[in-house]
């Protein structure tokens, strides 16, 4: 599994961040900044003929005002990951917890801000190892999923809304109805096309989530969606002239050649495929 480079940059010392793409280096310590700071205030006050106690107030002001604008920077700055089509990666959360991102996946975050509001948003799917803590929220266009030290799977694409608890508790709000669905090891909440959500239970909940070992299986899926993740898992285009209608039941392995997966997918469907610039074009023999 790829790691992304930019997670273990080496950081400045002295300073400790989770962040390895922010620069926090300055060439002038804080004591320095502080007394040319001073110096400037206490110059101007005096030009001005201000009082000493005047020229307190301003400092006060001035360090207000600089507290404020180092507050709302760290509100409002996000950090983003993402898996590319062919990747897998993972990232370590500020408090620790560890995330992996399955192909085709976009999470940002506020790492400054992350001990105030643990939060991450989602589009794609990714496996999380919560760290115990406080509430811990992953939001999705669809739902939000709210935890506390678990580990869990969300998949969240297009209307498509699936998460499963591995171990702990976790509770699953749909953002389209408000339905509440409160879930533990083995059971998986899903989204209907009402909104609700439904409680299923998995076959077998040692089973350990199958695409981080590369192996993607499916029940009756549309073969219009299987297409779309053998596009994800191997970085290829595949235009699908055929049926909609056709439901697959199987599973490939990431380690297979791109070929021999669509030659198992396709066979069954009476479909073909050929090679073009950027992928596969699939169409009926």
């Amino acid at each position: 599994m790829n790691v992304n480079k930019d997670i273990g940059r080496k950081k400045p010392e002295g300073i400790k961040s989770p962040l390895p793409d922010l620069d926090l280096s300055f060439p002038k310590s804080k004591e320095q900044v502080w007394a040319e700071l001073s110096h400037a205030l206490d110059t101007g006050m005096a030009s001005e003929g201000k009082s000493p106690v005047t020229r307190m107030w301003w400092a006060m002001a001035a360090s207000i005002a600089l507290l404020l604008g180092m507050a709302t920077f760290a509100r409002f700055y996000s950090k983003e990951l993402s898996a590319g089509y062919g990747q897998h990666i993972s990232a370590i959360l500020p408090d620790g917890s560890e995330i992996t991102l399955n192909a085709g996946t976009e999470v940002k975050y506020h790492p400054l801000w992350w001990r105030f509001d643990r939060k991450v948003n989602l589009v794609g799917e990714a496996f999380f190892d919560v760290a115990k803590g406080k509430r811990f929220d992953v939001v999705s266009p669809n739902g939000t999923t709210t935890v506390l030290g678990t580990r869990f799977n969300v998949y969240a694409r297009g209307d498509q809304y699936e998460v499963t608890c591995y171990s702990g508790e976790v509770r699953v709000v749909s953002r389209l109805s408000g339905h509440v669905l409160d879930i533990t090891p083995g059971e998986q909440a899903s989204l209907n096309n009402d909104g609700s959500l439904r409680l299923s239970k998995m076959k077998d909940p040692k089973v350990p989530v199958s695409w981080m070992n590369n192996m993607f299986m499916f029940t009756a899926t549309p073969l219009s969606v299987v297409f779309e993740e053998i596009e994800r898992q191997y970085a290829v285009e595949i235009v699908f002239k055929g049926e909609n209608q056709y439901l697959y039941t199987g599973n490939f392995s990431r380690n297979q050649p791109v070929e021999q997966v669509l030659k198992m997918v396709c066979r069954p469907y009476g479909l073909d495929f050929v090679t073009t610039e950027k992928g596969f074009l699939i169409e009926i023999k």
